[in-house]
């Protein structure tokens, strides 16, 4: 396997190929807005705000990748987890995840082993490949939640991946 083939499997199976873990995917399946909005306490952020805060980063390097210009960020890291508010809006929210993560995986299946190996910024040594294995691994993080959130409220099925 080549870096390239594991970084699109490391992407696809946070997206929507079972693994060790639930991809994004399964972790949202059958899952309402009122569900999605749901908080369990304190500053714990609900499904939907993380679904935002995985929009954003992940669409902001998906544009930085395929060579567009990233807006200045406004405010800090917090302002990616924007709320949500109806259930039309919930179902147009996963299906950008889906969309963007998609085209993730077919803008990395276009590019070369070489160019992938290239730095993200001219001058510094990080490549795509270290950025991309890092999206991963933030993407995996945020499922983690998804279904943690899930399970305090009692809406995952634990045969959909987690039963722990």
């Amino acid at each position: 396997m080549t870096l390239k083939e594991l970084v699109i499997e490391q992407l696809s199976s946070t997206h929507n190929q079972m693994g060790w873990f639930v991809p994004v995917n399964d972790a949202l399946s059958d899952l309402t807005a009122g569900m999605a909005l749901w908080q369990p306490g304190g500053e714990s952020h609900s499904i939907w705000q993380i679904v935002n805060h995985l929009i954003f980063w992940n669409e902001r390097w998906l544009t930085r990748f395929k060579g567009g210009k990233v807006p200045k960020m406004e405010g800090d890291n917090r302002a990616t987890f924007r709320p949500g508010r109806v259930e039309q809006d919930w179902k147009k929210t996963v299906e950008a995840l889906d969309k963007i993560l998609t085209e993730w995986e077919n803008a990395l299946k276009e590019k070369s082993e070489a160019e992938l190996d290239t730095p993200v910024v001219e001058g510094e040594k990080d490549t795509w490949y270290s950025y991309l294995s890092s999206l991963s691994m933030h993407n995996a993080y945020h499922i983690g939640q998804i279904v943690t959130i899930r399970k305090l409220q009692g809406s995952w099925d634990p045969d959909m991946g987690v039963a722990t």
